[in-house]
């Protein structure tokens, strides 16, 4: 009963070599389509990058006239430029003896604002760093995965 079937007809010639170059094929044609995906995604990338550099010029452009009209309201709201317009609209100078200051109960003026500490302070806020910034990787990886055990068992500090 275990008799061995053998095939009743043989492939045609054609058919073997369409196989054989097929499958030789297949590698050209997988290496194809790899490097197409890569021409694909790196055109994407490059796009994106010149888009990032473009936004950045716009960006340095803005920023640009940001300044210069900060620039113009300086020098407009300057005291000779406010000066000279006073005098166009016909404005004088008055003298001192005809200014008067009012007090007005409960009003503490404006705050003052502290850009920056009193000289001789000393900035503790640059100069403090957190104890988890002055720890190696393996000391963070045997305190986190093994002393932590230790802790949980009561045992330990």
């Amino acid at each position: 009963m275990a008799k061995k079937s053998r095939q009743a007809y043989k492939q045609a010639p054609w058919r073997r070599q369409i196989q054989s170059i097929g499958l030789s094929l297949l590698p050209v044609v997988t290496i194809a389509v790899i490097v197409s995906l890569y021409l694909v995604i790196s055109a994407q990338a490059a796009e994106a990058g010149l888009e990032i550099m473009n936004l950045h010029y716009e960006e340095e452009e803005i920023l640009r006239s940001i300044a210069n009209l900060r620039t113009k309201l300086a020098w407009t709201t300057s005291y000779t430029q406010m000066h000279k317009r006073a005098e166009k609209l016909g404005l004088e100078d008055s003298p001192a003896g005809e200014i008067y200051y009012m007090s007005i109960d409960g009003y503490k003026g404006k705050n003052a604002v502290l850009i920056s500490p009193p000289p001789g302070k000393e900035d503790r806020i640059s100069t403090f760093i957190e104890e988890s910034y002055n720890e190696s990787l393996s000391e963070w990886f045997l305190e986190t995965f093994f002393l932590s055990e230790v802790r949980s068992d009561g045992g330990g500090s």
